[in-house]
């Protein structure tokens, strides 16, 4: 299975915001990614957690996923995220639990066409909860990996 420790720390050393994060890329199953992040590094003025936070998660699951998808096909793509679309559902006052998520359908294409044209997108869904499972945020995202750009 991949080593989402690894990549979690790849994000940090390429993308310094995100050491303040503090987030875990928790589990993988093929499909799904789960990413956890804590309220007490995340807050804002109200004590709640930061809408910029959440939005910056959200993207780097996505990443994250389109990634780890990408590295299961057997490709070592450069991943960008195209097109966001975020919708904050509910104030959040716990921790945030983030599970982003393909169809197989969608995950199938992308393999595909990754394979075919070395470059392919993908749709993201991602969402966020709290503590007590409620859902606080929607998001869905297009991303773009394309073969052999940082091979060296």
């Amino acid at each position: 299975m991949m080593d989402l420790a690894a990549l979690a720390e790849q994000v940090r050393d390429a993308i310094p915001l995100t050491r303040h994060l503090d987030f875990q890329l928790t589990s993988f199953d093929g499909q799904t990614l789960t990413v956890t992040a804590p309220l007490a590094l995340n807050h804002n003025d109200k004590g709640t957690f930061f809408a910029g936070s959440q939005s910056a998660l959200l993207t780097l699951s996505g990443w994250a996923l389109t990634t780890l998808l990408a590295r299961q096909a057997g490709a070592n793509a450069d991943v960008v995220a195209v097109k966001t679309d975020l919708e904050y559902l509910l104030p959040l006052h716990s921790d945030i639990h983030i599970t982003a998520t393909v169809s197989n359908e969608a995950r199938s294409q992308f393999e595909q066409r990754l394979e075919r044209r070395g470059k392919a997108t993908l749709r993201i869904l991602a969402h966020g909860t709290s503590a007590n499972s409620a859902r606080v945020c929607e998001y869905q995202g297009l991303y773009l990996a394309r073969i052999g750009l940082n091979d060296d």
